[in-house]
């Protein structure tokens, strides 16, 4: 089992920002990447001041493959989610997890301590099936 989880993360506005300040405060994940298509984005800003790799094409941060355990997709972007599937399965990347929406909106829920589940900030993609 890895000493360190390497995460990265698509999307660092409403979703993504709190997701990254939380996961910043432990040592044993490793931001391997933000990507938005703002490079003025909340998160961006973050990350550049932790000096972790940033981008506006989350296809960049994809390409980074085998480095990354845990990809967070939380742009909204249901074509993005298609677009990430087929990249990593035309690499052979069998090892990265691209982790659900829902399951973002839960982390967020529970670490922030909230008395309920945290609503999708993104309302055309509330389908949990996507």
């Amino acid at each position: 089992m890895p000493d360190k989880i390497n995460v990265a993360l698509i999307g660092g506005g409403r979703t993504g920002t709190p997701l990254l300040h939380e996961m910043l405060k432990y040592p044993y994940i490793n931001i391997t990447g933000v990507a938005d298509l703002n490079p003025a984005a909340e998160g961006i800003m973050v990350a550049a001041k932790k000096g972790i790799f940033t981008t506006s094409d989350p296809m960049t941060l994809v390409k980074k493959g085998d480095e990354i355990d845990i990809l967070i997709e939380v742009s909204g972007d249901n074509t993005l989610k298609k677009a990430i599937k087929s990249a990593l399965e035309k690499s052979g990347n069998k090892k990265t997890i691209i982790m659900h929406d829902l399951i973002a909106r839960l982390f967020i829920s529970v670490c922030t301590q909230q008395d309920q589940l945290i609503p999708t900030m993104h309302p055309e993609d509330i389908g949990i099936g996507s």
